[in-house]
């Protein structure tokens, strides 16, 4: 599961409650039934503010194995107000099972330059910087990358930009991409049941992944029902 709910920050009638409270125990329920469809091979990634998350890791870890934080960073939002500006948002990775991990190597990511101008050492065989269980005069790079952080550093979308829609709210390709591949292989079913402008969903077909998807709002199921049929494989399922 992939998907990126309401905030219940007001930016549209889809994303209002009457309070906090009542919006916690919506996404409480909600979250009970992706623990119900993922099993214990599947993980979920829910996208969110992280003071809201919060509450929502807290009440999770009666049903989910294993929860991990990730930060999803971005430089270019403007800061309209007269605050610090939010930078950042973040992202609960869901397990059903203990001890999954991710696809380490689909998701590696370039050194950088300090890594790569690491002195010359032995290193020691459970060092982080070893590929085997032999002890090496030198550190050799993956050439695959670096292993992924939890920090992910993905600008947001801008206007103009050629995967933008009319949503308010809408994920980078780039973002959902980095989840997919970590957590998924090809063929495998990705759900995301507020799928928005459809991020999910494109980004699945285009990797080779099986899709389930669908929102409350049928403006934005037309919206990802057109964008999906613009790249080519017909419809998994969208409703």
């Amino acid at each position: 599961v992939v998907t990126d709910p309401p905030y219940a920050i007001g930016k549209d009638t889809w994303d209002e409650f009457d309070s906090l409270d009542v919006y916690v125990e919506w996404c409480d329920a909600w979250l009970a039934e992706v623990r119900r469809v993922i099993g214990t091979d599947g993980s979920a990634y829910v996208c969110g503010f992280s003071e809201i998350l919060a509450e929502l890791k807290a009440r999770s870890a009666r049903r989910f194995a294993e929860c991990r934080w990730l930060v999803w960073y971005y430089k270019n939002k403007a800061n309209l107000g007269r605050d610090w500006g939010r930078s950042h948002e973040s992202i609960l990775h869901l397990r059903g099972a203990k001890g999954g991990g991710i696809d380490v190597d689909a998701v590696r990511v370039p050194y950088n330059a300090h890594t790569t101008r690491y002195p010359a050492r032995v290193q020691a065989v459970n060092s982080q910087y070893g590929r085997g269980g032999k002890r090496r005069d030198r550190w050799e790079p993956n050439p695959l990358g670096a292993k992924p952080r939890d920090v992910l550093e993905i600008p947001v979308l801008c206007n103009g930009q050629s995967e933008k829609t009319e949503h308010a709210t809408q994920k980078p390709e780039a973002l959902i991409e980095r989840l997919v591949l970590a957590s998924s292989r090809p063929g495998d079913l990705v759900v995301d049941p507020f799928v928005g402008s459809g991020t999910t969903a494109a980004v699945a077909a285009r990797l080779g992944r099986r899709f389930l998807c669908g929102d409350a709002d049928p403006r934005y199921v037309g919206v990802a029902r057109e964008r999906i049929r613009a790249l080519a494989p017909p419809l998994t399922a969208l409703a």
